[in-house]
């Protein structure tokens, strides 16, 4: 899929979507690299089209939510990933705490509205 397509899906999205996944406004969608705007229009389009086996899906979603609260921890501390890490590469821990909150606040936020979604069709 070429990145011009990817925007012009993500464009189309409601704002709903587009906040479940903490990108809203749509500037943080320009920082998401092209492999997580990838996974994240696969995902949705999968579990829309209720083409997502469960065994996968747990799996999908937890990708995406690390990769954005990773974003999230770096732009809220002003800080680079590996500037939060020690030399083992685990988070230091106020940052591991920090990380692990906004992990599972977009984890939840991503499964109420794509549960909602799923529950109106």
């Amino acid at each position: 899929m070429e990145p011009n397509n990817l925007n012009e899906w993500w464009a189309g999205q409601p704002d709903e979507l587009k906040q479940a996944f903490t990108l809203f406004p749509d500037k943080r969608w320009e920082e998401c690299d092209l492999f997580l705007r990838i996974a994240i229009r696969n995902y949705c389009c999968l579990k829309e089209g209720r083409l997502l086996p469960e065994d996968k899906e747990r799996p999908m979603l937890g990708e995406i939510a690390c990769e954005l609260a990773d974003m999230e921890l770096c732009r809220v501390n002003g800080k680079t990933l590996e500037d939060m890490c020690d030399a083992d590469g685990a988070f230091l821990e106020e940052y591991q705490e920090q990380f692990n909150r906004m992990y599972d606040n977009i984890e939840r936020e991503i499964s109420d509205y794509m549960y909602g979604l799923t529950k109106q069709e």
